[in-house]
């Protein structure tokens, strides 16, 4: 993984994580089921633990007790959505609850009160959750959509296979503030 800001990157190097880091997988996962995109952030993030500006974590390891209901609980979110989704767990945040998770895609989110789209990869998702340089994605009945940041209609969809489809530069915080 490149990014396009060094600043994240020199920053995510503080907390052990490396582009080339590659650690076992947790027990949890079955390496024959699971797309390699998703093995490969897996290994690549799990057992880190990185910490935002403001002190809160952002934890790459799943207890237990979480595991043995990840699929039920899954369910209710694809039940809510009305979209077939396919995760795997990934983590939590020290402030919210919820499971950090990825899809099939690997492509981030928490499902927690909300299921949230963070982004589609590392670097996306470190501007949500450690930088609030981007607003995540409230994943809504049929894939409609709305901002965390306002709880607006973003009036785009999100679709399983394509992600969101609005522009990714729509969901900067200056693009958002913008438009009120």
């Amino acid at each position: 993984m490149v990014f396009q800001d060094k600043k994240t990157e020199k920053y995510l190097k503080k907390f052990g994580w490396s582009p080339s880091r590659k650690v076992a997988l947790p027990a949890y996962i079955d390496v024959h089921a699971t797309p390699a995109v998703v093995i490969s952030i897996l290994e690549n993030l799990y057992g880190l633990e990185f910490v935002d500006p403001d002190g809160y974590k952002r934890v790459f390891r799943v207890h237990d007790e979480y595991i043995k209901d990840f699929e039920p609980d899954m369910q209710e979110w694809l039940d809510d959505t009305g979209l077939d989704f396919h995760f795997y767990p990934l983590g939590e945040m020290s402030e919210y609850g919820g499971l950090l998770i990825l899809d099939q895609y690997g492509r981030f989110y928490l499902a927690g009160d909300e299921l949230i789209y963070y982004g589609d990869n590392l670097e996306q998702f470190v501007d949500v959750v450690l930088f609030m340089r981007r607003s995540g994605i409230s994943i809504r009945d049929n894939g409609t959509t709305f901002y965390c940041y306002n709880d607006k209609n973003t009036e785009y969809l999100f679709d399983v296979d394509k992600g969101w489809l609005g522009e990714q530069e729509y969901l900067s915080l200056e693009y958002i503030k913008s438009q009120n």
